[in-house]
């Protein structure tokens, strides 16, 4: 199976990079966390030449190249997969307050339309919108043909908005007129994540408090067992929830713990399965889980074992402004007196 991943990474390396020197710099790259297991510095390069959204594919490939003990480390370091997921951002104009937030981009350009800036404290910010993510719907309407004059006009005739938007985690960038687009990170967490890694602390940032999806690649080839077991949750808190993790075992290594909810495997819900509807989805020969992160404020006591409890240890079990053409600020909103042997499991903690 590794030498199957293996070649798909190298593969899809082929397929999105085009230069050469870019590829082997990759490989390079690879070679060396294999050596020095720094995987700040893996992602920190590889982000060098994975420099747009379509290429932003390659970090899923390399997901099942990372040792289990990484995994959890690796999701909160690379980049989200650009696009997989739509929320909905709700928005209500109000007398004199502005909704927060700016864009960039358009048709014309060749490009979605990107929120660029978030204003802290604003509605938008408060409502949960993001600097990186493009805006796909408003107010029912697609807008991937319009361009950013239109996107703009379409918002401003609404008091109710409501977007539908995607992160991407990139923003487009042009400096004149005459260049070529290009892309940039959102910084995100970046400088955060190398000040966590460097004083071994965690971050107390609101982002972490509410949790983050991580995905996590196990492969039971290398363990005789997963090493946990499953239990249907109470009443108030329905759902499949994770009841023991064994010490020393591969569901330890990957970080695991009593108390993760199962919400989906391989894009079936588990919110509102029943426990011996799950089983079978659970205990499906696989090699890599998806698994939520998330930190309620009081997490669900876990029910007495009983008949819908489940151990998985068996061998089949889960395992800024640019040109005015390109980046234009919402002025009018933001001041508004200017007018295969895998399972992919997600779990929330």
């Amino acid at each position: 199976m590794e030498n199957r991943v293996a070649n798909r990474f190298v593969e899809q390396v082929n397929d999105l990079i085009p230069q050469p020197e870019e590829r082997d710099a990759i490989f390079r790259s690879l070679e060396v966390y294999q050596q020095t297991l720094d995987l700040l510095q893996l992602v920190e390069e590889m982000m060098k030449y994975i420099d747009e959204p379509t290429k932003l594919e390659l970090f899923e490939y390399l997901r099942p190249l990372i040792p289990p003990k990484h995994q959890v480390e690796y999701d909160k370091l690379a980049p989200p997969p650009a696009g997989q997921k739509l929320r909905v951002v709700n928005l209500r104009r109000r007398q004199n307050e502005s909704l927060g937030f700016a864009v960039r981009g358009g048709f014309e350009h060749g490009i979605g339309v990107f929120v660029s800036q978030i204003t802290p404290g604003s509605q938008a910010d408060l409502q949960g919108l993001k600097v990186g993510d493009e805006i796909v719907r408003v107010n029912g309407f697609t807008i991937a043909e319009a361009i950013h004059e239109e996107v703009l006009n379409l918002i401003k005739t609404y008091n109710q908005i409501e977007l539908k938007v995607t992160n991407i985690g990139m923003l487009p960038v042009r400096d004149k007129a005459e260049h070529d687009v290009t892309w940039k990170y959102v910084e995100k967490q970046a400088s955060k994540r190398r000040s966590q890694r460097d004083s071994g602390r965690k971050s107390n940032s609101s982002l972490d408090k509410e949790g983050e999806e991580v995905k996590v690649f196990v492969n039971l080839r290398t363990a005789p067992t997963l090493g946990c077991s499953i239990i249907s949750g109470p009443r108030h808190f329905p759902g499949i929830y994770v009841e023991v993790v064994k010490q020393n075992s591969l569901a330890e290594k990957v970080g695991m713990e009593a108390g993760d909810q199962i919400i989906k495997v391989n894009d079936t819900s588990f919110i509102d399965i029943t426990h011996k509807e799950g089983i079978p989805l659970i205990q499906s020969g696989s090699s890599a889980m998806n698994r939520q992160m998330t930190q309620p404020a009081s997490p669900p006591p876990l029910p007495v074992a009983d008949d819908d409890s489940s151990s998985l240890n068996d061998r089949s079990a889960v395992n800024d402004r640019y040109t005015d053409d390109l980046a234009a600020e919402f002025d009018d909103i933001i001041d508004d007196e200017h007018d295969e042997n895998t399972v992919v499991m997600e779990m929330k903690i």
